[in-house]
């Protein structure tokens, strides 16, 4: 088997629910935790997440992945992928750069989402939305934050504008970590727009929150800007390599986690494909095992995300209030990608129920005018 992936020399900062990390062995990988999280909408009342948060440290997490690929005996060919096709005698052949061509049986593809190249996927999914996000580590005078809490969402108007704004037009957030009380990483978010918010505006929208909060600059120790792809189509489940992470995507769509994810469902997804291998490997049985991974839970979460696009600031807080309404083991569970496809319908339920009118009339238009509502429910009817 081959597995196609990409090493990122300097990455973004990735952020964990301390839980996800423990359950996988990698609490050593953290270079900060919070014993708590909380998130502000419209007033000083925060909610409380009650979970542990940690940053990780990206050598530590790089070097730890490596020595346990190293224990297992992988081995490594570092070079450019150009194409994977089929031999005649069933095998694969992934070709790379300078005419080196790699045979194989199986090929899992983990490139990343811009990995169209190498995978094909379903036509008519949903359209991808996209999260903006530009953030600075600094030191600072006047932290309001408790360096004890990790900051989700900050949602509140700190400017108290009276009037709508090109800011309410395109919703963003504060994203906060305060590692000490003067030392603090802010990033404003975007959480997800059908288009790709220009970083200039996020961080002109970043600073003057800041000011507005009173907030003074000493020193910028890191400025860092990403886009997150969001929902999209999955993978075909017909041909015959597979895709792993970003690639088969399983970036949550609703808040643009990836990497607890990926790392929780690896195990899992290495024991089918060693099952398959073990056996007399052939396209029809491995395009059966794949039939039984279930897709339905990507398809819910979708629906969050997509929804969350046509969305303004005041209707992201009425949103957010809803979804902080349910019982904690549910948007606890959302947030960490552990509900059950059944979980997620009386998820989507729940919303529905306590959702004020408004709010259900523009769910039902989405739901009645999105094309990919069909494929979902008929996804969950073969559940």
């Amino acid at each position: 088997m081959i597995l196609l992936t990409l090493f990122y020399h300097n990455l973004i900062n990735l952020e964990v629910y301390l839980m996800s990390c423990t359950d996988l062995g990698l609490e050593k990988c953290m270079e900060h935790v919070w014993p708590n999280t909380i998130v502000y909408l419209d007033d000083d009342k925060p909610i409380t997440i009650g979970r542990a948060y940690g940053r990780v440290d990206r050598r530590l997490l790089h070097e730890e992945l490596l020595k346990r690929c190293v224990e297992s005996g992988v081995m490594y060919l570092s070079s450019k992928v150009e194409s994977i096709v089929e031999a005649t005698d069933g095998h694969n052949l992934v070709a790379c750069e300078y005419e080196h061509v790699v045979p194989c049986r199986l090929v899992v593809v983990a490139s990343g989402a811009a990995s169209g190249k190498l995978l094909q996927y379903e036509l008519g999914g949903p359209r991808v939305a996209m999260q903006s996000a530009y953030g600075i580590e600094v030191e600072v005078e006047n932290n309001p934050y408790d360096p004890s809490m990790m900051v989700f969402m900050d949602y509140r108007d700190y400017a108290k504008e009276q009037v709508p704004c090109l800011g309410d037009q395109y919703p963003s957030f504060l994203y906060g970590m305060p590692m000490s009380s003067t030392r603090v990483f802010f990033e404003e978010t975007c959480l997800a727009l059908k288009e790709a918010m220009p970083m200039d505006f996020l961080k002109k929208k970043l600073m003057s929150r800041l000011l507005a909060m009173g907030i003074r600059i000493v020193k910028v120790y890191e400025e860092e800007w990403s886009y997150v792809p969001l929902g999209g189509s999955l993978p075909n489940m017909k041909q015959k390599n597979l895709a792993f992470g970003a690639a088969a995507s399983m970036v949550h769509p609703a808040t643009g986690y990836s990497i607890a994810r990926s790392l929780s469902e690896a195990p899992n997804y290495a024991s089918v494909i060693a099952k398959i291998l073990k056996r007399d490997y052939s396209k029809g049985f491995l395009t059966f095992e794949r039939n039984n991974w279930n897709m339905s839970i990507e398809g819910m979460q979708a629906k969050v995300g997509t929804h969350a696009c046509k969305l303004d600031t005041e209707g992201s807080r009425t949103f957010f209030r809803i979804f902080f309404r349910l019982p904690s083991w549910m948007w606890q569970g959302f947030l960490g990608s552990t509900l059950s496809s059944i979980d997620l319908v009386v998820f989507a339920f729940s919303m529905f129920v306590i959702a004020p009118m408004d709010m259900k009339m523009l769910l039902i238009r989405h739901l009645l005018k999105d094309p990919t509502a069909t494929t979902m429910i008929s996804t969950y009817l073969t559940i």
